[in-house]
Parts: structure tokens; C-alpha cells; sequence
């Protein structure tokens, strides 16, 4: 049990985008030929946003010699019958073709946008000019009881295409979507000889909104400066706090194999359109909690209770070992966490561990907490007025939330130091003078 909860490898994993071959392409004609749609083929499997939920989106095309932009939000509706092609109509419903006399043109998108049912819909205002391409403001929902289950997967996408291109191939335009959120997620485990009940776990102090812009900036090898060209300005937004409550009396117990708190989206998940707890959040870089120099940094918060696991029937101090009967696989617990004379299966308290963001778009991170293990402890005590905080100030009366003991303060271990021994060895002593021993 030292410093804290160990912060497992982060695993990462790369979220899959809308993959542009020749399937995934965005069919533009000139007036003499077939009206503009398009086809998409789906490869993710571990974001929220596929084919099977993506019903619309909407596009944005800069034209050489058009003083507007050509196509300026119209919406592309999934073709009914079809899995992968989409319709492009402008907003008075006509038909749009590629101008016979335009060679280049620029096209953005993004989605999910445009759906029939608004709730759908991921809720930006973009701002897209020739000049400037920005996606606006973009918050997910802050939740403290479940998760990112109101969380939609912003993807967008860009493509500059001459009708001289040799991936054009009869006016089908590639057109490649990429994930523009991060995606988060929460898994635990606990050591041998430990039992761990969870009743919350939640992301604190992150970047609760962005701005997303298009932005081709390159570094100083000419390569360039953002992932997809996906730039999120985030520094002068508030934080947020996001994660999830498990109802119930007495949660699942948490051995030695992994838990998902916040768990990622699965693939059946997402074919069955069901919700998930997976957060979608912007990503950002961000400090970690520091009580000496940064009280507002990112840390993961849980409420929790660590129980001690022995062989043995439980007995009574002063009673003697060998009188308590003792059957194959009967064991009893001990309370190590929240700190309590009293012994109430109902009381947890608040620790946490110290996080530092680094999310790039279209990335997974998962953080796996592992408690009491070989190397690791049960956390430090969270900072000031957690019990305050809008969100967790209402957790239900029956729980039993324990105070901060008294001589501990923010930033301390909730468990001691293992136990120890320091050991002195005593010299042999010889006697005073030898004894004779007569062999009769």
C-alpha cells in the first residue's frame, strides 16, 4: 500500500474513422448527369457514430468563381433502403450538381446534423467561410449520475478534389470522416485478499467545452500542426466534472479482475443502439491535480469502501483462537477504507488519483485504476468541499458517507503504510562461569 491507487498503462486505442476508399465516396456530377449523393462504408467498431446511427450530415463546398459558398449546410439524408448512400438536397429541396465550369472544390462535413428529430443531432453552430472553417462551440453534457449517455460522436470531414484527379473516378469524390472527440473510459481492480464496492466514479476538473476549427497549419517539416486538421481551442473555458452513480444498497464487489465504471462503447452496443456510460469529451491537455501548486488540477474521484479479506471465522478480541470453528472457504472482513470504529457495511468515502490529459481526436483512453495491490494503495484524500460539489451534494441518505478523519488532510494516503517490523537480534549473553557436568 504505497503512495496511492495505481494508475495501470493507459491503455490507448485508435478510434477507427470513416475509412475513404472506393466505397466511401461523395458523388458530385455536373448538370447533365446525376444529382450529388453520397456513399460511405463504416470499418469502426469502438465509437458511438456508424452507419447503422448516422442518418444525416451536413456539407459545406467552397467553388472557385462563387462569391458565397456553393453548398452551405444542406443536408445529406441516408437513402431509405440503403445502408451506405446518402442524398444531397439543398435547403429548398432541389437537387445540387458540380458546375460544368468549376475544376476544384473544397468540401467539409460534418455530423451527426440534420436529422429529422433534432434531438439527434450534435449541437454546434458553425461559422464556415472559404477563409475560415469553424465548427463553433461544443460542450457534452455534464453528468454526474450517468455518464455520457446523452453523449453524441462528433465526426467531420474535409477533401480538396480537382475533376483532374486520378482518385475521382467518374465524379465519386472520397470523402473521409474522422472522430473529432476523445473518448474516455474508467476500469478497476482490486489485490488478492481485497474487496472493493464502488458506488461512483467521476473525471474531475477537465475541460467541460472547445471550439473546433479546420485549421492546415505545418510545423517547421512541413508536417501538419493538428490531427486531421483538427484544431481545439479550449484555455479560457470552464472545467467539468463527468461520470457515473450506481444505485442500489450494495454494488457488485471488485476482485482481481478488471471492472468497467466508465465503460467504452462496445460494438453490440452500438448495433443495438444502446446507451453507454462511454464519455465523449473534448480533447485537451490538462494539469493534474497538485495540492501544492495546482488545487483545480484533473483527478478521477470514486466513491468507495476497501475491505480486508481473511480465512477464518470472525472472532471477538480476547477469545481464544483455538475455540472459533474454522470450515473449508470460510473467511470474514475487515473495514480498511473509510476510516470507522463502527462496523457499517453502508459507509464509503471519497478518494481519488491525480490525472494529466493528453487526448488527441479519435482516441480512446482508458484508465485502469488497480487498488491494494503488489505496488499500490487506496488513493489520496480528495480536495476540500467534494461533498459540495452540484452533482454529488444529493447522493442518497442511506448511504453512509464517512468524513476525512480528522488528523488526515487533502493530498494524505487513506491507508497507512502497511504493517512492519523493525527488528533487533539480541547477543548472546554467556553465563557467568561454565557449569561442570560429571559423566557417572
Amino acid at each position: 500500500m504505497n503512495t496511492n491507487v495505481k494508475l495501470l498503462g493507459m491503455t490507448v486505442m485508435l478510434s477507427m474513422t470513416f475509412a475513404a476508399c472506393s466505397n466511401d465516396e461523395l458523388v458530385e456530377r455536373n448538370h447533365h448527369d446525376a444529382p450529388i449523393s453520397f456513399t460511405t462504408r463504416v470499418t469502426t467498431r469502438a465509437t458511438v457514430t456508424n452507419l447503422g446511427n448516422l442518418k444525416a450530415f451536413r456539407v459545406y463546398a467552397d467553388a472557385v468563381g462563387y462569391d458565397n459558398m456553393f453548398i452551405n449546410g444542406d443536408v445529406a439524408k441516408k437513402k431509405d433502403g440503403t445502408d451506405n448512400q446518402y442524398i444531397l438536397k439543398s435547403k429548398e429541396g432541389e437537387d445540387l450538381f458540380w458546375p460544368s465550369d468549376v475544376q476544384t472544390i473544397n468540401f467539409w462535413a460534418y455530423g451527426p446534423a440534420g436529422n429529422d428529430n433534432p434531438n439527434d443531432d450534435i449541437n454546434i453552430t458553425p461559422e464556415i467561410t472559404a477563409l475560415s472553417q469553424q465548427f463553433g462551440d461544443y460542450a457534452p453534457k455534464a453528468d454526474l449520475r450517468e455518464g455520457g449517455k446523452e453523449h453524441k460522436d462528433l465526426v467531420v470531414a474535409y477533401t480538396n478534389i480537382s475533376r483532374t484527379d486520378p482518385n475521382l473516378g467518374g465524379m465519386n469524390v472520397p470523402l473521409k470522416f474522422n472522430h473529432a472527440l476523445s473518448q474516455i473510459a474508467v476500469r478497476v481492480k482490486c489485490g488478492v485478499n481485497r474487496k472493493l464496492y464502488i458506488k461512483g466514479a467521476w473525471l474531475m476538473n477537465v475541460h467541460g467545452s472547445g471550439q473546433l476549427s479546420f485549421d492546415k497549419t505545418t510545423d517547421s517539416e512541413g508536417n501538419p500542426q493538428y490531427k486531421n486538421f483538427m484544431r481545439w481551442d479550449y484555455e479560457h473555458k470552464s472545467k467539468a466534472n463527468y461520470g457515473v452513480y450506481f444505485s442500489g444498497t450494495t454494488p457488485p464487489a471488485v476482485y482481481q479482475q478488471n471492472i468497467d465504471l466508465i465503460a467504452v462503447q462496445s460494438k453490440e452496443n452500438i448495433e443495438n443502439n444502446q446507451s453507454s456510460s462511454s464519455l465523449m469529451l473534448v480533447p485537451q491537455k490538462a494539469a493534474a491535480l497538485d495540492f501544492k501548486t495546482n488545487n483545480n488540477g484533473a483527478y478521477i474521484l470514486l466513491l468507495c469502501r476497501i475491505e480486508a479479506v481473511h480465512e477464518g471465522a470472525e472472532h471477538t478480541e480476547g477469545e481464544e483462537i483455538s475455540s472459533i470453528a474454522e470450515g473449508p472457504g470460510t473467511t470474514h472482513t475487515h473495514q480498511l477504507f473509510p476510516y470507522s470504529e463502527s462496523k457499517d457495511a453502508t459507509e464509503y468515502g471519497y478518494t481519488c488519483v491525480a490525472i494529466t490529459p493528453n487526448w488527441e481526436p479519435g482516441v480512446i483512453y482508458s484508465y485502469n485504476l488497480e487498488f491494494c495491490g503488489q505496488h499500490s494503495g487506496g488513493g489520496i484524500y480528495p480536495p476540500e468541499g467534494v461533498r459540495d460539489i452540484i452533482g454529488l451534494e444529493d447522493i442518497p441518505n442511506e448511504l453512509k458517507i464517512v468524513n476525512r478523519p480528522s488528523e488526515k488532510n487533502p493530498g494524505d494516503l487513506v491507508l497507512d503504510n502497511p504493517i512492519g517490523f523493525k527488528v533487533e537480534v539480541a547477543e548472546w549473553t554467556p553465563a557467568d562461569k561454565d557449569q561442570d557436568t560429571p559423566m557417572n
